[in-house]
């Protein structure tokens, strides 16, 4: 049992991954990987709910599309999992053994595994946007291939060596490999953000509500992956500045439910996004003539009126329909048929 003079000891005492287990708080170890398990379950609702509501707006979804937020979905549940075995296992289990904070558990090193594969899963989702969007630009889309690629590589080579490792004093010795993995990430995350951003702003076509449209797709692009970005940086930044800790667990534990989190977000607004093009389409008002004499005069102008509608309404059709495109390059999905699809 704790005693009151082990409990005085331990709130005067400074955590650190060396002293775990002695005479030590626990508000930036076992304290930090709490939060982050708290945080992890809010964030998981958040999924499941995004989920229910996916599924019941677009059922008519290609089946690829639909298998893929299922197999998200499960690499996320299997993670809050693993998390909560975690800190089951510490403050439950071994409520009474000190030492066994010091011990690593399989879980905490194997939740590493879903959340890079749903690491991976989104962002190469977002890579075939910005693939689509560049019209099939081999470079730069090949370029965060390879850095996905290489992520991958360095996730499976921390996994290895840290299964290898007993305690969490070992596991400092592998700290670069970590704090690679999160530099990596969140420089995968600015480049595709940037680069939609950047191929958007180009796309703008003069009219309004085209260039409205694109901006406000910018907007959609940038907040999608802004958080998980955060959370690397944030993640990474605790690491360089306390690596002795576990200050870092509640945003690490937080990142592959975001990328989930974001994914289902842009899949979900699809159809707020499309309806932001409004109907561009112009209807021909009749005004009712006064005298008999002036129908001929009126039957004119109202030619020359038509005319000019319908060409207006063939322009806007096209930039309707290149800002469609656009859209649905960026949300990566394609919608039903279209009658001017074959013009494209």
């Amino acid at each position: 049992m704790f005693t009151s003079e082990w409990l005085l000891t331990a709130m005067l005492t400074p955590a650190t991954l060396q002293n775990l287990g002695e005479d030590a708080a626990l508000h930036n170890t076992m304290g930090a990987m709490f939060i982050g398990v708290v945080l992890s379950a809010i964030l998981w609702g958040m999924t499941a709910l995004q989920t229910m509501y996916y599924f019941n707006r677009y059922p008519n979804d290609a089946w690829y599309l639909r298998w893929f937020v299922w197999i998200t979905l499960i690499l996320d549940t299997v993670h809050m999992a693993m998390v909560t075995h975690v800190i089951y296992f510490y403050l439950i289990s071994m409520y009474y053994d000190k030492m066994a904070i010091t011990r690593l558990v399989w879980s905490v090193i194997l939740e590493a595994l879903p959340t890079g594969v749903t690491a991976t899963l989104v962002q190469l989702f977002f890579a075939y946007r910005v693939w689509r969007l560049s019209q099939g630009n081999w470079l730069l889309t090949g370029s965060i291939v390879i850095l996905v690629i290489a992520n991958v590589a360095i996730s499976v080579v921390w996994t290895v060596l840290a299964m290898i490792r007993d305690t969490y004093t070992q596991l400092l010795e592998i700290t670069p490999f970590t704090m690679t993995i999160n530099v990596l990430s969140a420089t995968i995350d600015i480049i595709i953000s940037a680069s939609l951003c950047v191929l958007l702003q180009s796309s703008k076509t003069g009219f309004k509500s085209s260039d409205t449209m694109i901006s406000r797709l910018t907007i959609f692009c940038v907040n999608t992956g802004l958080v998980p970005r955060f959370c690397a940086l944030a993640s990474l930044f605790s690491l360089v500045g306390s690596p002795h800790t576990l200050l870092y667990a509640p945003f690490y534990f937080c990142i592959g439910r975001l990328y989930v989190n974001s994914l289902l977000a842009s899949l979900n607004s699809r159809e707020y996004v499309r309806g932001t093009t409004g109907s561009i389409d112009h209807q021909m008002i009749s005004f009712p003539t006064t005298t008999s004499s002036d129908q001929a005069a009126s039957e004119s102008r109202a030619k020359d009126i038509s005319i000019r509608i319908d060409t207006k309404r063939e322009t806007n059709r096209d930039s309707t329909v290149r800002i469609q495109r656009h859209t649905e390059s960026v949300l990566g999905i394609k919608s039903p048929a279209d009658p001017y699809e074959d013009e494209l």
